[in-house]
């Protein structure tokens, strides 16, 4: 009968069941330890290239590491046993061998004491096996925690890299005023209140992120289409002029008595945000089209700008959170567009031509009772 693991060469199940029979025969008291190696899931060390060239380098890491050990098995897959003496000061080494983690791998292990804990070797051997289950177990759930909130500190991140690049449109609405007022001598007075509306709209922003975000959209109340419409393309107006370009709004079966159920500065963050993407794509003089259509029960609106155009195999990637073609930018503004359509429960989509243009289309559910609007 074979007694040796030809992997290992340690002693394989068998031949350890019937050792540790032996030692409760002789009424010897000894410790069972099972070993759980981590290590066929990319954890292993450098260098090692297969399972068999792995498996028998634990195997000689634990005999180094126990070298008084009654008997070392391979357990089972890349578990080992080991059958330890119960001296006064085995419980130190043994916890400084595994707890350390100075064998080379992480290893998940349960510890079993005869008599103490079973008086029989397959109640030994269960108990030892429970302790193990649990133990990995326990090991999971703080490896999930731990995953949780290295995922919760990656939402702060993206939230905090989201906010400061949404605060970029009311600063660079802000520039364009100021800079025509410059370049063309304009009186800013009549501006006067959306320049003070977009720094409150910073103000908002800022408490947003502070208060780290809150789920949904928290102001939604009925708004009339063309209003907001008409809003974005003042806003826009100055950056577009400063490039060289004009902003075309065209209505289609839209007018005052169409309304929206929104969060009206979330609606005007997507829209802003989608035209001045426009703006800076066209590197030529041209027009950025906005069109707004009723379609049966939906508000359709289309931004179509003239410039380069977004290769197809690009189109999939780019509501993608941190994908972005500009050197600057964190790629997060197409993406906090897309899911803010989707909290409206509406459609974000994109239409592409390389040397043409873009297209991108909003779909929202609209409303007609004009009684119920501030």
């Amino acid at each position: 009968m074979t007694t040796l693991d030809t992997q290992t060469n340690l002693m394989n199940y068998e031949s350890f069941v019937t050792c540790i029979s032996g030692s409760i025969s002789e009424g010897n008291e000894f410790i069972l330890a099972l070993l759980d190696f981590d290590v066929f899931n990319g954890s292993g060390h450098s260098g090692i290239v297969n399972g068999t060239e792995l498996l028998m380098s634990l195997s000689k890491l634990l005999q180094a590491a126990f070298p008084d050990a009654r008997a070392l098995a391979r357990y089972a897959g890349d578990r080992f046993a080991v059958l330890l003496r119960q001296t006064p000061d085995i419980a130190d080494n043994r916890m400084t061998v595994l707890n350390t983690n100075s064998l080379g791998y992480r290893a998940v292990y349960s510890l079993a004491q005869y008599p103490q804990d079973a008086d029989s070797t397959q109640e030994l051997i269960s108990t030892a096996e429970d302790r193990l289950f649990f133990n990995k177990r326990a090991l999971f759930l703080k490896q999930e925690e731990e995953m949780m909130r290295s995922e919760k500190m990656k939402i702060v991140g993206e939230m905090a890299a989201g906010m400061a690049h949404e605060i970029r449109n009311p600063l660079t609405t802000l520039k364009g005023f100021l800079q025509l007022s410059q370049s063309q001598n304009y009186n800013i007075k009549p501006w006067f209140d959306i320049i003070m509306n977009e720094i409150t709209r910073m103000n908002e922003l800022t408490g947003e992120f502070l208060q780290f975000s809150r789920p949904g959209m928290s102001d939604l109340k009925p708004i009339p289409v063309c209003d907001v419409l008409e809003r974005v393309c003042f806003m826009s107006e100055s950056q577009a002029v400063s490039h060289g370009h004009t902003i075309s709004l065209s209505l289609f079966n839209v007018n005052h008595s169409l309304l929206i159920v929104a969060d009206r500065d979330k609606i005007v963050q997507v829209l802003l945000n989608i035209i001045r993407n426009a703006i800076e794509a066209m590197t030529e003089p041209g027009t950025i089209h906005i069109k707004a259509k009723l379609m049966m029960d939906e508000l359709v609106l289309e931004i179509e700008d003239s410039g380069p155009g977004i290769p197809q195999d690009e189109l999939p990637n780019i509501f993608m959170p941190f994908y972005t073609t500009k050197e600057s930018g964190t790629g997060l503004g197409l993406s906090i567009c897309h899911r803010i359509v989707q909290d409206h429960g509406g459609r974000l989509t994109v239409a592409s031509v390389v040397g043409e243009g873009t297209q991108f289309c909003i779909r929202l559910p609209v409303t007609f009772d004009r009684s119920s609007c501030e």
